[in-house]
């Protein structure tokens, strides 16, 4: 949705800006529930109380860091890389995040198993896109700056979790986090509109149906905040990784004109991946404890 409004304005900021906005201001109306207000001001308490840190409130902020570095590197360095270059870097930090207990969920060790899941992620992903690599030359400061803002995406969700923890209801989460995110691209616009590279766009021509992006991103924001508590930032990052691939071959597959001619490479790259979430799962699975019974 938000590519689809990007491509008919020209305007990548502009489109995440609508994204935000949009989702911010349903946020707004909803935050008139007195649930979602209570939770609101369990986070002003948490603050005020120092069991949640400033830098704890600002994960948004990340996912409009991410939306910028796109603009910047899809460009120079196109889809494919990109897209490994992000994942290399969420895989990676999710690893880290999930050992430094970001989350609410407490430290997870950072075992073998989970470092192949990883490693087997961005196999998986790499393999997937391989037939969109292009032959021109690389930006390596985009290639980085794409790693970070994966990296960045990992400590989103660990720290929206902890959040979640203390407002104890994932709409006031979801609403801190849009007020972070729309606040940095709104920045973002001033500081175009000040260098005279904002201009006035026309939404002429955008589809009806990718208005929603707003109203997509607060269900993912959520679900996020709350899934993470569970199984960590790699786990549920990988389960989402494989959620993206499947659902785009099997578009590909119904939809054919919207993208690719789905091929036997795709498929592989798509099953690589499952098999990293599913050797995660393996790994996060809970332990049986054996009772020892002490004989008197």
């Amino acid at each position: 949705m938000n590519g689809e409004i990007s491509a008919t304005i020209g305007a990548p900021v502009q489109a995440a800006l609508w994204s935000f906005g949009s989702g911010l201001a349903l946020l707004l109306l909803l935050a008139l529930l007195p649930a979602v207000r209570s939770g609101i001001g369990r986070i002003a308490a948490a603050l005020r109380a120092g069991r949640l840190r400033w830098w704890q409130c600002i994960g948004g902020t990340l996912g409009a860091v991410f939306v910028a570095v796109q603009t910047y590197a899809v460009p120079l360095v196109g889809v494919a890389i990109f897209t490994v270059a992000t994942v290399a870097g969420q895989t990676s930090n999710a690893l880290a995040v999930d050992r430094l207990g970001v989350g609410p969920g407490g430290r997870r060790p950072v075992q073998p198993v989970r470092v192949l899941a990883a490693l087997l992620a961005v196999v998986g992903v790499a393999v997937t896109v391989s037939g969109s690599f292009g032959d021109g030359g690389i930006s390596v400061l985009a290639v980085v700056l794409a790693l970070l803002a994966g990296g960045g995406v990992a400590f989103q969700q660990g720290v929206n979790a902890r959040v979640n923890l203390e407002s104890r209801h994932v709409l006031a989460t979801t609403g801190q986090n849009f007020v972070a995110g729309t606040t940095l691209l709104v920045l973002l616009a001033l500081v175009q509109y000040s260098r005279g590279s904002y201009r006035p766009t026309s939404f002429e021509g955008v589809p009806w149906w990718a208005w929603f992006g707003g109203l997509a991103g607060i269900a993912f924001i959520a679900i996020a905040a709350w899934a993470v508590a569970h199984v960590g930032v790699l786990l549920f990052g990988l389960a989402l990784l494989t959620g993206q691939l499947g659902s785009a071959v099997l578009i590909d597959v119904v939809w054919p004109s919207a993208g690719h001619e789905v091929s036997a490479v795709m498929i592989l790259g798509v099953l690589i991946t499952f098999g990293a979430a599913a050797l995660a799962g393996w790994a996060a699975r809970p332990r049986r404890r054996t009772r020892v019974v002490a004989a008197r």
